[in-house]
């Protein structure tokens, strides 16, 4: 995804503005030279023949103007995706472009950006929402409007004014304002709907907010903006948690700088440095360390919650820190998600307290999981036991404060509300402060004079010994500069740009692949209930011709060819297994049709009268990737391979990490890998694992499923399943894409030993790794490539194949991590 901004080519001078410019010379020098009595009649012969020529050139106007960026779009005209991003707007000045940004292939997002600051976005439109390469294009339309529309037609994002009755074109100023005009005034601008970032000029008031932006491109949940009190305010919000972290909120507004109940809300940065807020005393809210002009600036809300100020070197397009709202990390709420501790090695480090592991290996923004849950539904009393964590505590979120009671009163108050999660208790002042949940987590170092300690409750049968600390020796050794540091022009891989990572088998993944610096994306998805619709069983009759065309069957049911009365073509599943009743089944269909992304086979609609049950799915022309890879006549090349690698990693990301609700596949191999007309992949029956008949929940699912050769080993050891089974199945599929066959070929017997050939290949391709040899990994690949592979990239997917194989299922990476190392060995090639 190497999306280079300051890379333009100068546009070649055409022969017209040679001419233009030769003119304009010509003139210039004559009206510097002396009086003479020649000089007249030259002067007047020159001027004659520019104004001669000046109508012809005029006429060429458009082809001037599509030679080099323009800054203006008229009524009536788009910008496109285009493959060499030249069909843009740029201001005048040349400081900020606007068009089409690239978030990886084949998906884009309308923004504005440092036109000489790779990957510097100031503003987006379709944040979340990204559009596909081809067909998706902005209009001005005639009926006043900038509209944003995706490949398909489909309305994404549209700009309209209280007045764009008169509006006559847009226009992207030296501001970095993109701006819609009639003849005197602007109706719509950009600055009026900011989204991490404030410009200076730009204005922050009552009706406007920054919001932080998540690795995924979609808003975080952090937010900057004035609060009811008139108070312009950092916090975090989410569904369960909404708390102000900045102005500190222990404090008054007096010993805050803060004017409360201000009737004016607005707020600004200047081009010398200084923001200024009508809630502060003296309005002068912060000042940059490097104030004065001449100086490009942005104020942004980053991933990790904090608030910077930023400069730019204009020598090598770099960002340097010249204000910070929060110096102390571990005090931005949520910065170790749920159950989180934030603890300071000295750098800021995130880590899970006892009775708790990392919930999404890689993202900390989603914090820790208990092991074991307090069941608050039992009639008798659960046994429980309470860790103490000395020095630690949890802000926020406190039941009911009580004050010089004893550490066992303490106690027997969370033991008896099921709801509590633990307490703080002060020694001293005997102050009981028990909480409904744990956010916030901080650990002080050394443990503060109040002697502090935060009580974890636990069940009685979790195990604690050896997990209570971090590993200090293993956490990778990263200093914590953020007044004086430079900035990366690529984001880290981690939400947070200023913290070590660490949890129990976290260091190791992080060790093995270090810190690699890209951004993760995930591609466009949308709401779709009004394409998913129901079907009767008499129209799947008759689309499929009384289910002649047979495309193939599996232990879900057989799958049919169909025609809809819109000429679509189709793909009917007629689901057996299903013992799931007509309340239940549409239940999880619900879910299912809001499901939509490049890489997943698009879900029409459904079928349920009677005891037939069946999906409506999109027809995709090339079949299955096993077909292909195993029998077909089509040779995948390497780079189709490795596309087809990255598109399924996408798609189980989405499912997993960005879906509405998280899905599990359960059955990821070849035969559910679909390629359409370009081999790009989509997978199939992802909703299967909700629909058939199953025995627990989405994520404890009883009954073993998948195919021999996929399956992860805790569905055989009764373990309960989540996730990463999808992973490992997919660590398959990446051996198979190298191999070129089967991994079932290269074993015969039971599914026991299928295992056992994997985990001796995976040893292998791990010493493999080890030894550096470049010509036994050329040895893992399929050999009818005849050596037409690149080396990083098949490097990559060995390397992952062995991580998505490994027995311990924690050691595995996510789909998460895994598009990131992929997007980074494809940015690699092309750069």
């Amino acid at each position: 995804m190497a999306v280079i901004l300051n890379a333009y080519p100068p546009c070649p001078r055409t022969t017209y503005e040679r001419r233009i410019e030769k003119c304009s010379l010509d003139i210039r020098e004559l009206e510097k030279q002396p009086p003479s009595s020649a000089l007249p009649s030259v002067q007047t012969s020159a001027m004659a023949t520019f104004l001669t020529i000046l109508p012809l050139l005029l006429s060429l106007h458009p082809l001037l103007s599509s030679a080099a960026p323009r800054d203006t779009l008229l009524l009536g005209s788009s910008l496109s995706v285009d493959k060499d991003q030249t069909d843009i707007l740029r201001s005048r000045d040349g400081t900020f472009t606007c068009g089409f940004y690239s978030i990886y292939t084949n998906a884009f997002t309308f923004s504005i950006w440092y036109t000489h600051s790779s990957k510097t976005v100031v503003w987006t439109a379709n944040r979340g929402r990204p559009v596909h390469a081809r067909g998706a294009a902005v209009t001005l339309k005639k009926g006043r409007a900038l509209v944003l529309t995706d490949y398909d037609g489909a309305v994404v994002w549209q700009a309209e004014g209280d007045n764009s009755a008169g509006v006559q074109y847009a226009q992207l100023l030296d501001t970095g304002n993109l701006v819609m005009k009639n003849s005197s005034s602007i109706v719509w601008q950009s600055f009026d709907s900011p989204t991490d970032t404030l410009l200076p000029t730009q204005r922050i008031t009552a009706a406007t907010k920054l919001v932080s932006t998540t690795g995924l491109h979609v808003p975080g949940h952090n937010i900057f903006h004035f609060t009811d009190s008139s108070i312009l305010s950092l916090l975090y919000d989410d569904a369960e948690v909404h708390e102000i972290y900045w102005p500190d909120p222990d404090n008054g507004e007096y010993q805050n700088n803060r004017n409360r109940y201000n009737n004016t809300r607005f707020g600004g940065l200047d081009d010398i440095g200084n923001f200024f807020s009508s809630d502060f005393a003296n309005q002068q809210a912060l000042v940059a360390s490097d104030q004065g002009l001449g100086i490009k600036r942005r104020l942004t809300l980053d991933p990790d919650g904090n608030l910077r100020l930023y400069s730019l070197n204009s020598s090598n397009g770099g960002w340097s820190v010249s204000w910070i709202a929060m110096s102390q990390p571990c005090n931005i709420h949520g910065f170790c998600g749920p159950n989180g501790i934030c603890h300071y090695l000295p750098a800021p480090t995130c880590f899970c307290p006892p009775g708790y592991v990392m919930s999404n290996p890689g993202n900390w923004s989603q914090g820790c999981s208990p092991q074991v849950d307090i069941n608050c539904t039992v009639d008798q009393v659960q046994p429980v036991q309470f860790v103490p964590l000395p020095g630690t505590d949890y802000w926020g979120s406190d039941q009911l404060h009580r004050d010089q009671v004893s550490l066992e009163a303490c106690k027997n108050i969370c033991r008896s509300d099921c709801t509590c999660k633990g307490f703080l208790y002060q020694q001293g002042t005997g102050s009981c402060y028990p909480k409904s949940s744990l956010f916030n987590g901080k650990a002080y170092t050394p443990p503060d004079k109040s002697y502090r300690t935060m009580y974890l409750k636990l069940p009685m049968s979790v195990n604690i010994s050896g997990i209570s600390v971090p590993r200090i020796d293993l956490l990778v050794s990263r200093e914590y500069h953020p007044d004086c540091r430079q900035m990366s022009n690529k984001m880290p891989v981690e939400p947070f740009p200023e913290i070590h990572k660490t949890s129990q088998g976290e260091a190791k993944w992080l060790y093995f692949y270090g810190f690699a610096e890209i951004q993760a994306v995930e591609e466009g998805y949308k709401v779709m209930a009004s394409n998913f619709r129901r079907y009767s069983y008499k129209e799947l009759v008759k689309a499929t011709r009384n289910f002649k065309d047979e495309l193939g069957r599996g232990g879900s049911g057989i799958v049919y060819k169909g025609i809809l009365d819109d000429s679509r073509g189709v793909a009917i599943k007629m689901l057996e297994n299903v013992r799931q009743c007509e309340e239940e089944f549409q239940a999880e269909l619900s879910i299912i049709g809001r499901i939509n992304h490049m890489n997943l086979v698009r879900i029409w609609g459904f079928c349920s009268e009677s005891s037939h049950r069946m999906l409506v799915t999109e027809y995709i022309e090339n079949g299955s990737l096993a077909n292909i890879l195993f029998k077909g006549n089509i040779l995948l090349e390497w780079r189709q391979r490795f596309n087809i690698a990255l598109g399924v990693a996408k798609g189980l990301a989405y499912l997993h990490h960005e879906c509405l609700e998280w899905v599990i596949h359960c059955d990821v191999k070849p035969e559910n890998i679909l390629l359409d007309q370009n081999l790009e992949p989509k997978i199939a029956d992802f909703g299967l694992a909700k629909l058939l008949n199953r025995g627990g929940t989405d994520q404890n699912v009883s009954r073993v499923r998948g195919t021999i050769g996929y399956i992860a080993p805790e569905w055989i050891s009764s373990l309960k399943i989540t996730a990463k089974v999808d992973v490992y199945s997919y660590g398959v599929l990446l051996l198979e894409l190298l191999l070129g066959k089967r991994v079932l070929d290269l074993a015969v017997g039971a599914d026991e030993e299928v295992h056992r050939v994997l985990r001796k290949l995976v040893g292998t391709l791990a010493d493999m790794l080890d030894r550096e040899e470049p010509s036994s990994i050329a040895e893992v690949v399929d050999c009818r490539l005849n050596g037409q592979f690149n080396y990083t990239q098949v490097r990559t997917l060995i390397r992952l194949s062995v991580s998505c194989l490994d027995e311990d299922r924690n050691k595995r990476p996510t789909m998460e991590s895994i598009v990131q190392m992929l997007l980074l060995a494809d940015e690699n090639l092309a750069a």
